[in-house]
């Protein structure tokens, strides 16, 4: 695995809690692929299952509140994230903040994702609203993979 920089790094699909396990395991057999087990971030209030391999990630709420609450009973369950890897995350952030988008969302890890030790560093910035009827929302990424050496 490898840093995305200026292309997708991933895709994150927006469903009801009582339908992720469902969707990833389908997912999974359809496109032979992998999902790390479910993990529960309380303090954003999502399931989330991803399959780093394929780019995929699963989200859920898990309360009836909170954006991903709103963007599910506005656009329904598919609405997707288009996840776009950056080198430098201050830079991006500066370049769309002088291109009229604001950042209302700043991803912060817990330190307990199991995943976690998967990467040097880890950060994801929602932007605003591209455009009121846009069903997909865009994030930022500095998804920086340790780097493993080669035999």
């Amino acid at each position: 695995m490898q840093q995305s920089i200026q292309r997708v790094d991933h895709v994150a699909i927006l469903v009801k809690e009582e339908n992720a396990r469902f969707y990833a395991s389908r997912l999974s057999a359809i496109l032979g692929i992998r999902f790390e087990e479910p993990l529960v971030n309380d303090e954003y209030g999502v399931l989330i299952i991803v399959s780093w391999d394929a780019g995929l990630e699963i989200i859920a709420p898990i309360r009836e509140q909170g954006g991903y609450w709103d963007r599910l009973q506005r656009y329904g369950e598919g609405s997707a994230a288009i996840v776009f890897g950056v080198a430098n995350m201050d830079e991006a952030i500066e370049r769309a903040g002088a291109n009229g988008a604001t950042v209302p969302f700043e991803a912060r890890l817990n330190g307990t994702e199991p995943w976690l030790a998967r990467f040097s560093s880890f950060r994801e910035a929602r932007l605003s609203e591209l455009g009121e009827n846009l069903s997909c929302s865009f994030s930022l990424s500095e998804i920086v993979p340790v780097q493993v050496p080669s035999e």
